[in-house]
């Protein structure tokens, strides 16, 4: 779906603020996947999946470039791109599948409480909250049991090329231990990232990286209907 401005779908990318239970949803992941050891989330924004987390008593770390502005003007970022991202929902309401949330105003409820429950957990950059932007993570090599990133790579075909793409890929599978999931392959002009199947190729042949797509259950945006998982090389475990 292009745009005046030329670009397709949503165009800039958001500071969203996704409440745990999506994040659940989005990754086909339990409460046991994200409690069984370190989890990465790069990019993170500002939703609620980290303090779900760490309520229950897991590990995981926070990534994100919009970590380095002062926290009421992140706040302010985000409630700027609910509002963006809603205004695009009700432009292309037909697009969407209304099974997981029911309607626009549930979208707005729960995205915003989820944005309150990180302003609680958020003061500025710490141990928890890393100011980092791939593809150049400040972690060790296998630093994660679980890695996720969802709403970058695929998402916004305006912002990177397959290069780009390739060294993201290796990014987040470089300081994974298990594995990686990356949420959508679908971009915001619903369109299904075309050279997925040659970045798969490459990561398996010149970096070892396994992988394989699963179908999740998940229903919100049209065609997001998948998720990619990645699998470090077995001998660097």
């Amino acid at each position: 779906m292009s745009r005046p401005d030329g670009l397709r779908g949503l165009g800039d990318i958001v500071v969203s603020s996704r409440p745990y239970d999506e994040y659940l949803a989005m990754f086909d992941l339990s409460d046991d996947d994200v409690l069984a050891g370190a989890v990465l989330d790069c990019p993170a924004g500002a939703g609620g999946f980290a303090s779900g987390v760490r309520a229950r008593g897991g590990e995981v770390v926070s990534v994100d470039p919009a970590f380095a502005l002062p926290p009421a003007e992140l706040v302010a970022a985000s409630h700027a791109g609910l509002e963006h991202a809603l205004a695009y929902l009700a432009q292309n309401i037909e697009s969407y599948e209304w099974e997981f949330f029911d309607s626009l105003e549930d979208v707005r409820r729960r995205r915003l409480a989820a944005l309150d429950v990180f302003v609680e957990d958020f003061h500025g950059p710490d141990n928890a909250h890393v100011v980092a932007s791939l593809p150049c993570l400040p972690f060790p090599d296998r630093r994660f049991r679980l890695v996720l990133s969802a709403y970058l790579l695929f998402s916004y075909p305006d912002h990177f090329d397959e290069a780009a793409h390739l060294a993201g890929l290796r990014e987040l599978a470089r300081v994974a231990d298990e594995e990686v999931r990356i949420y959508p392959l679908v971009d915001t002009a619903f369109e299904r990232y075309p050279a997925i199947d040659d970045l798969r190729a490459r990561l398996l042949a010149e970096d070892g990286v396994d992988s394989e797509i699963r179908p999740v259950a998940y229903r919100f945006k049209r065609g997001a209907v998948e998720v990619l998982v990645l699998k470090p090389p077995e001998d660097e475990r």
